[in-house]
């Protein structure tokens, strides 16, 4: 949804009524969450050049992120620069830490606000994150209304055109060719660097877990990891079916269970520590899963590290 301190007339991607009821073209927060990352990309930027704003091009990132600028009201004495990003295709929805990015990206231009869309949607701490960093977030639901609030013959026209062909196969980022559906057996779960300060809300199950040097975060709720990596200052309660491995500097605080600690030199655990043994139950059970990849018909190397899950 829209960032609390930001109104919906207010907002760059939520457009006032111009007369008449709002069109049923077919719309749906759903159908938009579905979209391959390039359509939604030239959706969002339709939708803001029917607010008036004027648009600079957009930069397309290897992970299917997509950053754009655009002045907001640019003929007005409240002309203002505004840097739009939609996240990273592997994350869609936006965690604390996509916010956190994001606000640094901001930082780096002069006078510029952010607007980041996570079609779909930003956990509760995200949002707070949102709020406290001035970031308007916009999900599929927040675009879902802007694009029903256009004149209808401008609804209809950007949807059949928003959905025409194969528009939910995403697009390879790197030669702009449809990626190809790959199945395999696997047990993966995705790994997680944490790289900023602060509180982790959020359930955190992955593969390989590291806290980056220098970082101070804290874990509200129960981690559970193949295996942990401390080299900054990490505190919470930790379930690890491997080892935990404590850096030069690194700091653990809380309850650990663990196949193994290795504590290097300068590295230190404040808190309880219990060995697991016997069987654990994995935390995920073998699964064909499948994920897109791109076929590199090309030649371009960059194409072989393309790999993007599911979103569905």
């Amino acid at each position: 949804m829209l960032d609390p301190f930001v109104t919906l007339e207010e907002a760059g991607f939520s457009l006032r009524r111009t007369g008449g009821a709002d069109r049923l073209a077919g719309w749906s927060p759903e159908l938009i969450s579905a979209l391959d990352w390039a359509r939604l990309s030239e959706l969002a930027r339709a939708i803001a050049a029917e607010a008036g704003c004027e648009l600079a091009g957009s930069r397309i990132m290897p992970d299917g992120a997509v950053h754009f600028g655009m002045i907001e009201e640019p003929k007005s004495a409240k002309a203002r620069r505004a840097m739009v990003k939609i996240a990273p295709w592997n994350e869609w929805g936006a965690t604390p830490e996509t916010v956190q990015r994001f606000a640094q990206e901001v930082r780096t231009a002069h006078n510029t606000r952010g607007i980041l869309i996570a079609p779909a949607g930003f956990s509760p701490a995200a949002l707070s994150t949102a709020q406290e960093l001035r970031i308007e977030a916009v999900d599929a639901v927040a675009l879902d209304a802007a694009v029903r609030a256009l004149p209808g013959d401008k609804s209809d026209f950007l949807f059949v055109v928003t959905t025409a062909g194969d528009f939910s196969t995403p697009t390879c980022p790197i030669c702009m060719k449809k990626l190809q559906r790959i199945e395999q057996e696997t047990l993966a779960l995705p790994s997680r660097t944490i790289d900023m300060n602060g509180l982790i809300a959020d359930s955190v199950v992955c593969d390989r877990l590291e806290v980056s040097a220098g970082c101070e975060v804290t874990f509200l709720q129960e981690v559970r990891a193949r295996s942990v990596i401390i080299a900054g200052h990490a505190s919470g309660d930790f379930v690890c079916e491997g080892p935990i491995t404590l850096e030069k500097g690194g700091t653990l605080s809380g309850t650990v269970a663990a196949r193994s600690l290795v504590v290097r030199d300068g590295g230190e655990l404040l808190g309880q520590f219990r060995i697991l043994e016997g069987e654990l139950g994995s935390f995920v059970k073998p699964a064909v899963r499948w994920h897109w990849r791109c076929a590199g018909a090309d030649g371009q190397r960059q194409c072989g590290t393309v790999v993007f899950e599911p979103h569905q």
